[in-house]
């Protein structure tokens, strides 16, 4: 059985705008430009603070912004709603008996209570996997324990994200990467990664032979 490994910001939450927002918001306060989403999606990517660099940012002014950020998205989520075809896409691979698993870099408990949030993802996720505290493992070692720990083969496990970082965790788990358009990153972005671009979840969910 298929087990699809879902990062949940950008892929399943579309929260990009949002975080758009919020970056410009600290921006202002500390006297840098503003950015478009598109010139967001050509810079944004891990570990933050060098896309933050690439805006111009200072070290200085680094930590002040990104609590910034962090303490506005704790009020802001809420607003934000599933990505596009998200809820028919994990009902879909519910309906063909995939295993669903989200695996993200947010605090568990936070995580928890975002795919709580929406009611069209109740019961359609095997586990939920996320960092307990600040000093946690990263993704790939998410990833890494808990295929270990349930003894599926990653070769039959394909990860879904927006992002090159969700790429190089999927190589780094050693298994199929296939990345969603529309997320945090520009198309020309994701292509650099040298894996599989979905136009759409519906696109994916296709090239994984579900129609």
């Amino acid at each position: 059985m298929t087990t699809v490994l879902w990062d949940w910001n950008g892929t399943l939450l579309e929260d990009t705008e949002l975080s758009v927002s919020l970056l410009n918001d600290s921006l202002v306060q500390y006297g840098y430009p503003t950015v478009t989403v598109e010139e967001y999606r050509k810079v944004f990517g891990f570990p933050i603070r060098k896309y933050y660099e690439a805006l111009g940012v200072t070290d200085e002014d680094f930590d002040p912004m990104a609590v910034m950020w962090a303490d506005g998205y704790a009020e802001g989520w809420h607003d934000c709603e599933l990505q596009h075809q998200a809820a028919e896409t994990v009902r879909r691979f519910r309906e063909a008996g995939l295993k669903q698993v989200i695996i993200s870099a947010s605090k568990l408990e936070v995580l928890k209570a975002q795919v709580a949030a929406y009611p069209a993802l109740d019961g359609m996720f095997d586990d939920i996997l996320g960092l307990n505290d600040i000093y946690a493992h990263s993704k790939v070692q998410l990833g890494l324990d808990y295929l270990h720990q349930s003894g599926i083969d990653p070769k039959d496990c394909v990860f879904l994200g927006d992002t090159t970082h969700d790429a190089e965790v999927a190589a780094a788990i050693g298994c199929r990467c296939i990345l969603v358009s529309g997320g945090h990153q520009a198309d020309e972005v994701l292509r650099s990664a040298g894996v599989e671009v979905a136009s759409s979840l519906r696109h994916a969910a296709e090239m994984m032979g579900i129609a």
